[in-house]
């Protein structure tokens, strides 16, 4: 091996960079880096979203199941109120319609005790019936009889008027060729607890 080694220069060429190639390549770089910047923006975006409407749909679903349960126990409590306040107003309502029915018969029993008002009143009803023409005979108590005036006759002027102590101060049986009509005042009030009794059982 020589120690005479001489050394050669090589000469260094370096490419010569042309300056519109270098602005196509750093615009190509710069779009390409700005297309991917897009593309995972718009990735991470619908992931976002996705995991947006996956919380929303939880968070509604949670809402609904919440609401389900709590109109589950309204409806719960709603039917247990009603199991026990139920029998209390119905037995209230039967005892308000009895106490209205009771003083409606007071009433009504006291204003036709008053003489002339309640015979008059009892002619009245007797009469009142959409078949009247046929009317044979009406019954009356006697005393009733007794304060009828002629002006208070003249609706009965065919009829013919019976005195009967069976029936009470203000009440009257109208008789017709093939039965009668009850037009006392205890059966009507009697009509309308029964009618009250079938509409509130």
């Amino acid at each position: 091996m020589s120690t005479d080694t001489a050394r050669v220069a090589v000469p260094v060429v370096f490419p010569t960079i042309d300056p519109v190639g270098e602005a196509e390549g750093f615009t190509r770089g710069h779009a390409a880096g700005y297309a991917a910047g897009l593309r995972l923006a718009a990735a991470e975006t619908a992931a976002a979203e996705a995991d947006r409407q996956d919380r929303l749909a939880a968070a509604v679903a949670a809402d609904r199941a919440r609401t389900d349960r709590a109109l589950v126990a309204l409806d719960a409590a709603a039917r247990a109120l009603a199991a026990r306040t139920a029998p209390v107003l119905s037995a209230v309502d039967a005892g308000l319609v009895e106490a209205a029915l009771t003083l409606a018969e007071a009433v009504i029993g006291r204003e036709l005790a008053d003489g002339p008002y309640g015979a008059r009143a009892a002619l009245s009803r007797a009469l009142s019936g959409p078949d009247a023409a046929a009317v044979v005979a009406v019954r009356l108590h006697p005393d009733d009889l007794e304060v009828l005036t002629a002006d208070d006759r003249t609706d009965a002027e065919t009829v013919l008027l019976v005195p009967d102590a069976g029936l009470e101060r203000g009440d009257a049986v109208a008789d017709y060729p093939d039965g009668e009509l009850d037009a006392r005042v205890r059966t009507a009030l009697q009509r309308a607890r029964a009618a009250v009794g079938e509409a509130n059982p």
